[in-house]
């Protein structure tokens, strides 16, 4: 490749690359060092380290020294990086396909560079980057459509500005006097696509980040369920129609019976499984439009939306009776979880803590009669569900 610019300038260019890309290492080390990980750091980190080098390798070229080297390293190295930039996007994509295909294709390219001369490398190194960067521009594309993420969709737009920017490269190299005028455009785009990657991916990361955060703060982790704060956040909209369609409201709480038993007993890790067979269960009963969420260490609270107290009562029974014959067999022992449930309706406006309180001053009726049962606490009179018997129970 020819020199494209006075000495000084290749190190001005290399110093903003240098600073850009360490820069943003730094910030990949300590995402790196986090206990979830983006997906694909990896590749990207190799990619930014390998693209470094690069911008090493033609920055030197540059010296009066070594341009009469025949070998067209840079042109590897761009090659090569472009092909772990595709291997980084599809990655963070979940996508294994075309990777060898792709992969021989750059092999191919980068041994070129000992066979030709620089004029036909450089027009190789140009079809064989636009591809690369094609399919992971496309890649991008369809991952921040599927995922909403702009910094995706940052990527896929570097993808697309190297596509149009290296065919305008190609049509200048036709002329072979335009050769370092093709040079020139296929530096400066390379070099604007590399910087879109790199705000890019940090955005893409904060991003998926930023969510993550705000699933912590409103699921509970190891259920998958609401926590009482994402309740209220849910469901606030159907509260507020239910108040003005004057619809009825149905509230479920329930409590695993002798849970400080099990954990006593068997450890807090079986406790934590008993949980999520519970929470299970109950997510498979439930309607879509049902709201469940995880309360307190065992207790779980349903708000059922347009449902009375006779549809609310023997959804409540058939979740008794589900968990109470769902057994759980530890070490050869079979151990029967059994559920306490209190029901609640109103009617028009709802207060979410008023209903939560009817729901668990039915559930401790429930624990009080004997619990395996469902109990009922409403304007009308309090009564109890017949006994639910489990297996093994007596």
């Amino acid at each position: 490749m020819e020199p494209i610019f006075t000495e000084n300038l290749a190190y001005m260019h290399y110093g903003l690359i240098l600073a850009l890309t360490c820069a943003q290492l730094l910030i990949v080390y300590f995402l790196s060092d986090s206990s979830n990980p983006p997906q694909g750091l990896g590749l990207f980190t190799v990619y930014f380290m390998a693209a470094l080098m690069g911008w090493i390798l033609f920055t030197l070229q540059q010296g009066p020294g070594v341009q009469g080297i025949s070998l067209d390293v840079p042109a590897i190295a761009v090659l090569g990086t472009s092909y772990l930039l595709f291997l980084a996007t599809s990655q963070r994509a979940g996508i294994d396909c075309g990777r060898y295909l792709l992969g021989g294709l750059c092999l191919a390219a980068c041994f070129s560079a000992f066979y030709f001369p620089r004029a036909p490398m450089f027009k190789i190194q140009l079809a064989g980057t636009g591809l690369f960067w094609a399919v992971a521009g496309c890649i991008s594309a369809w991952r921040g459509w599927n995922f909403r993420n702009v910094g995706d969709a940052i990527i896929a737009f570097a993808g697309l500005l190297m596509v149009i920017g290296l065919s305008a490269a190609w049509v200048q190299s036709l002329d072979r006097s335009h050769l370092p005028q093709a040079q020139a455009i296929a530096f400066g785009v390379h070099s604007a696509a590399y910087a879109l990657v790199v705000v890019g991916f940090l955005a893409s990361v904060l991003l998926e980040y930023q969510q993550h955060l705000s699933h912590l703060a409103i699921e509970d982790p190891l259920t998958r369920l609401l926590n009482r704060r994402g309740l209220e956040d849910v469901i606030y909209v159907s509260l507020a129609s239910a108040a003005r369609q004057n619809s009825k409201t149905s509230a479920i709480m329930i409590d695993i019976d002798e849970f400080k038993h099990v954990n006593d007993s068997f450890g807090h890790d079986l406790g934590d499984r008993v949980i999520q067979q519970v929470a299970s269960v109950v997510r498979r009963m439930c309607r879509a439009s049902d709201v469940v969420a995880r309360v307190g260490g065992e207790e779980f609270f349903m708000v059922l939306p347009n449902t009375d107290e006779s549809a609310a009562r023997s959804l409540a029974e058939r979740i008794c009776s589900a968990i109470g014959n769902e057994a759980m067999l530890i070490e050869g022992q079979r151990i029967v979880i059994t559920v306490s449930l209190g029901v609640t309706t109103r009617e028009g406006e709802v207060d979410l803590e008023d209903l939560s309180r009817a729901a668990d001053r039915a559930m401790y009726l429930a624990k009080r009669g004997g619990r395996n049962r469902v109990a009922t606490v409403d304007v009308k009179p309090q009564h109890f569900s017949s006994k639910l018997h489990s297996p093994g129970q007596a």
